[in-house]
């Protein structure tokens, strides 16, 4: 008799505890509606040992997509189905689970029950809320790079071109006597002229280089001949570089290189001319019919002289005239010269030297630390 005492009064102690770990303890209560390609996710965690009792319906629709995913990718269960009744996961580690429903077309109406057995009475008030918790992740990656060792002294040959020889000449571009007709002549014969003035062409090789520096013109009323360009002189000219040039031409020629003042151009006649130095053939034309015409230079004067230098030193002009007289006709004498400079050119090799980095390659690693956030039990704090 004792003996059964003894036993019931033992199946009695036992019942509390049986009583817990079998007695379901409600989660969530979810009632939600879907839209067309949408998705509802829900996240709790669950305590070592639980059971978690997942029931789910479809109350409007046939079917829809319904899955359970152990964090972080585990999957529990995924089915297209309209019901789910007391479908059970046994959770072997404390992790969040996620309960994910997928609608496709058309609007659903859902309703989602969750609950978990616990283990034992230790675990009946686990918290199955979560929290983001941010991990460390650390990589390394290995990747040569140059590491300076020294220097090493280069020794090379460098060519340079350097003048050998530059040399100034006069090119005459005209010299010759116009005359032009009073306006008032009865013949009516035109009383303008002018006079055509062709530059030398620059040109360039390879050791080799000649270009126009300038061109100047000189014109005198009168009946008097100059001889400036009969009479060369020698001019003594400092070039660009150390080079000494020698030009050998016209008081023309001095003036345009600057050797020479203007001064000895003038003229103490008494007839004059009116003149303009046109740039083509258009202006040229507009000249010579009275008509507008645009200029580089123009003046009335019995002495004109003038030079151009670093500029309008290629191709063609017009020097134009015009006799405002009203009965004499006049002779201008026209001189028009440019002065060339010829340059030739010489390779000479220099030795040299350069001071040159070594480098040689390395092997080194590099350490790379990334973070990710992820879902946790709310009382984890590893």
């Amino acid at each position: 008799m004792k003996k059964i005492f003894l036993f019931v009064f033992l199946c009695m102690l036992s019942i509390p505890a049986i009583v817990c770990s079998q007695t379901p303890i409600h989660v969530t209560d979810l009632s939600f509606k879907m839209n067309s390609n949408s998705t509802e996710e829900f996240y709790y965690s669950f305590a070592a040992g639980d059971v978690i009792v997942v029931d789910f319906e479809l109350k409007k629709g046939k079917a829809i997509d319904f899955e359970v995913i152990e964090l972080p990718n585990l999957t529990k269960t995924k089915q297209y189905t309209a019901r789910i009744t007391n479908y059970r996961i046994n959770v072997s580690t404390t992790k969040v689970y996620l309960f994910r429903v997928t609608n496709g077309f058309g609007n659903k109406m859902c309703s989602l029950s969750i609950k978990r057995i616990p283990k034992s009475q230790e675990t009946a008030d686990f918290n199955t809320g979560w929290q983001w918790k941010t991990l460390y992740d650390t990589t390394y990656t290995t990747y040569k790079e140059d590491s300076l060792v020294g220097h090493d002294t280069v020794y090379y040959t460098e060519t340079v071109k350097e003048v050998a020889s530059r040399e100034m000449k006069e090119e005459l571009l005209f010299n010759n006597t116009v005359e032009i007709r009073s306006i008032g002549l009865l013949d009516h014969d035109n009383p303008r002229s002018y006079v055509k003035v062709s530059l030398p062409v620059n040109q360039s090789g390879h050791n080799f280089e000649k270009k126009v520096i300038g061109w100047g013109y000189l014109l005198n009323v009168g009946d008097k001949s100059d001889v400036d360009l009969k009479k060369k002189n020698d001019y003594m000219v400092e070039g660009a570089s150390v080079v000494t040039t020698l030009l050998s031409g016209s008081k023309l020629a001095g003036f345009i290189v600057g050797k020479v003042a203007g001064s000895v151009f003038n003229n103490s006649g008494s007839d004059n001319v009116v003149w303009a130095i046109v740039a083509n053939l258009d202006n040229k034309n507009a000249f010579m019919n009275g008509q507008a015409y645009n200029y580089l230079r123009h003046g009335d004067g019995t002495a004109v002289y003038g030079k151009f230098v670093n500029d309008y030193n290629q191709g063609d002009y017009y020097i134009c005239m015009y006799n405002d007289n009203l009965h004499d006709r006049i002779h201008v004498n026209v001189q028009a010269s440019a002065v060339v400079e010829t340059t030739t050119y010489k390779d000479v090799d220099y030795q040299r030297t350069r001071v040159v980095p070594k480098y040689v390659k390395l092997t080194k690693t590099r350490m790379i630390t990334s973070s990710r956030q992820v879902r946790v039990p709310i009382d984890d704090v590893k």
